[in-house]
């Protein structure tokens, strides 16, 4: 009888103890499994992310996907002048980059430039001094799209002068919620009508959208005889871009040759102009 008890207790014993191992050695087995499992979802692993921040640029944009950038121009020389290398490294950095030149820059005075076509651009014989304007200075703007390899823009042959702002802001606002634009770049106020046009614009845009980003540029805003430059904030950065000297140099050649670039600011050893640093205003 004790060893009939015995047998029974020792088997009760061998049971417990299986049913107490069989899950521990099944979830030795399983556990490569269940961690390679984990791991391709993206559950627990640190490289479903990209965590590597790109360079600025210029944008802002901390985000793997590249942000999409616009320059809202009032004139044609005036992306070149205040932000040709800051372009090229808005570019460089992947980001879409689209221009809307707004004015054509066909004022005629005694104080402005007489245009020179040195590029031989078809003008109609009966043409005005004005339209002579327009068309040589948006002939000028295409070739220096073609210069920093920039292939989206449009004109709006608005007369020099006339530009308001709630024009620039239906541009920005179309831009922005029809094609996915998110960072705005324009000039800073100088005493320039157009110039003033395009920061109210932006003004306009920045109150009815503040989550965006917002960029000006002063043009010449280191020379004494120019208007003060008026910004939206007063925050800004002074961006080095000399290694984007060479595409600068020869979009600046384009503007000069036919002859809106004032002498005095030209060539760039001059001490009124130069490469660099190119001022950005920042909001957001």
């Amino acid at each position: 009888m004790d060893r009939h008890r015995f047998k029974v207790m020792k088997m009760k014993k061998t049971i417990i103890i299986l049913l107490l191992a069989i899950p521990l050695i099944l979830f030795i087995a399983l556990f490569p499994t269940f961690s390679a499992e984990n791991g391709s979802s993206g559950i627990q692993s640190n490289n479903s992310t990209n965590t590597t921040q790109n360079a600025d640029n210029g944008t802002g944009n901390t985000s793997s996907t590249p942000e999409k950038v616009t320059f809202i121009i009032p004139h044609a020389d005036d992306e070149t002048i205040g932000a040709g290398g800051t372009v090229q490294r808005i570019m460089e950095d992947g980001s879409p980059v689209h221009f809307e030149l707004m004015t054509s820059g066909d004022a005629v005075t005694s104080q402005l430039l007489t245009v020179t076509n040195y590029y031989g651009v078809s003008i109609p014989a009966n043409a005005t001094a004005s339209e002579r304007k327009k068309l040589i200075r948006e002939d000028s703007f295409k070739q220096v799209m073609g210069i920093f390899g920039c292939t989206s823009y449009n004109i709006h042959s608005f007369d020099d002068g006339a530009l308001n702002a709630n024009v620039v802001f239906t541009t920005m606002e179309n831009l922005y919620l029809k094609e996915g634009y998110t960072v705005f770049y324009t000039t800073t106020g100088d005493g320039n009508g157009d110039h003033l046009a395009c920061q109210q614009g932006m003004k306009m845009m920045k109150d009815k959208y503040p989550n965006l980003k917002y960029r000006q540029f002063p043009i010449y805003y280191y020379h004494a005889n120019r208007a003060v430059t008026s910004a939206l904030t007063k925050n800004y950065t002074d961006v080095n871009v000399n290694q984007y000297a060479a595409k600068k140099k020869s979009a600046f050649q384009v503007y000069y040759n036919i002859h809106t670039i004032l002498n005095t600011f030209y060539p760039y050893s001059d001490g009124l102009y130069s490469i660099g640093p190119e001022r950005i205003y920042y909001m957001n």
